[in-house]
C-alpha cells in the first residue's frame, strides 16, 4: 500500500509519457485564444483581440518550450556522449 503513494510521486518513466501525451493541451489552448482573438477584432474590439492574441503566443511558445522539454533524452548527465 505505501509503495504505491511512493511510485505516484516520483514519476519516473510514467510522468515523461504523461508530458508527451499532454502536451498538444497547449497548442489547442494557442488555437482557441486566436480564434477568440479573431472573434475580439471582429466585433469591434482591437485591444481586446490584441490582448487574446499575446495570450496565444505564450500558449504556442509554451507549448513549444514543453514539447522539446518532453522530447530530451532521459537517464543521468545532459544526453551527451562522455569525453574519452
Amino acid at each position: 500500500m505505501e509503495g504505491e503513494g511512493l511510485a505516484c510521486v516520483s514519476g519516473g518513466a510514467s510522468q515523461k509519457k504523461v508530458s508527451r501525451n499532454f502536451n498538444w493541451i497547449w497548442y489547442l489552448g494557442a488555437a482557441v485564444w486566436f480564434l477568440n482573438a479573431a472573434l475580439a477584432m471582429r466585433h469591434g474590439s482591437l485591444r481586446l483581440g490584441l490582448t487574446n492574441a499575446a495570450i496565444a503566443v505564450v500558449f504556442l511558445a509554451a507549448g513549444i518550450f514543453f514539447g522539446r522539454q518532453a522530447k530530451r533524452p532521459s537517464g543521468r548527465g545532459n544526453g551527451r556522449r562522455p569525453l574519452e
